[in-house]
């Protein structure tokens, strides 16, 4: 099943408010509690403000990127902990695949115009800019780990959409969010080609965002649980978690929530490990 909203995407682009208020001041409620988001309950308030500001003013595309990070985030750096929360969680990746499409069709009706009439996919990809950047990664990470998390096939029907859109954001900006592109891939070159991937071009995509940018936690933790785990390489394994579990997170605090969430899944794979060796266990 296609997670994009085809029928507001392929329809009306321009959208009535469905209540009254102070968009504004909703927007801004929201971007304060976001600062707050390692706290879930402050990060729900900033989905739940900005929701509220796109009620009142439902055009606003940049408020949808917005939403889609926090619902990738609520996801991804909380709900994934809790086993009992797991649909919860597909709910928010999907929802946060769906706000960035949104974002797409509303800030470049041309690309939405392109991919409704059914041209290329290349040619619909040619009317985005560096403004659709954004977007374009918060609309392929959820989607990814939306696939992941319900089906192989879902991975397979979005490859090909998914690997122009991110060869495009590395075209216009490699260094995007933190080398975000060739971490995509590192990802993305575990699983395809299906079943075995390509480990050595994974790894090369990894360490290409880990060298430009190594503060960010959740490359390591990457390539540590989808391409080391995957090769068998204990050693590649532990140093990538060790790293991540000795790095200081008061070192880049504006990403503090983002790489404490990733510490956190750091020391639960390596606890995992030293489980299954206590048990002799076969382990990497």
């Amino acid at each position: 099943m296609y997670v994009c909203v085809s029928l507001f995407f392929c329809g009306e682009v321009s959208l009535p408010p469905t209540a009254q208020g102070d968009a504004e001041e909703w927007s801004k409620k929201a971007d304060g509690a976001w600062e707050q988001r390692a706290d879930e309950a402050q990060l729900r308030a900033a989905v739940d403000g900005w929701q509220k500001a796109l009620a009142i003013d439902p055009n606003r595309a940049e408020l949808r990127v917005k939403l889609a990070r926090a619902h990738y985030f609520l996801a991804d750096g909380h709900l994934r902990f809790d086993e009992e929360r797991e649909q919860e969680m597909i709910a928010n990746f999907r929802e946060g695949t769906n706000q960035a499409e949104m974002a797409l069709g509303q800030k470049y009706p041309a690309f939405r115009s392109k991919f409704c009439s059914r041209q290329p996919y290349s040619v619909a990809l040619q009317q985005l800019d560096k403004g659709a950047l954004g977007a374009m990664y918060w609309y392929a990470t959820n989607l990814g780990k939306y696939a992941l998390a319900t089906s192989i096939v879902e991975v397979l029907n979005q490859k090909d959409r998914i690997v122009a859109m991110m060869e495009l954001m590395k075209s216009l900006d490699a260094g995007f969010f933190h080398h975000a592109a060739d971490r995509y891939f590192g990802a993305f070159y575990t699983k395809i080609p299906f079943p075995s991937g390509d480990l050595p071009k994974s790894q090369g995509h990894f360490e290409a965002s880990i060298s430009g940018a190594p503060y960010y936690l959740a490359t390591r933790v990457l390539l540590a649980s989808m391409n080391a785990a995957k090769a068998g390489d204990r050693a590649l394994f532990k140093a990538q978690l060790d790293a991540v579990m000795a790095f200081d997170l008061d070192s880049r605090p504006d990403l503090k929530p983002e790489n404490t969430a990733e510490q956190r899944k750091a020391d639960d794979l390596l606890a995992e490990i030293r489980e299954r060796e206590a048990k002799d266990e076969r382990v990497l």
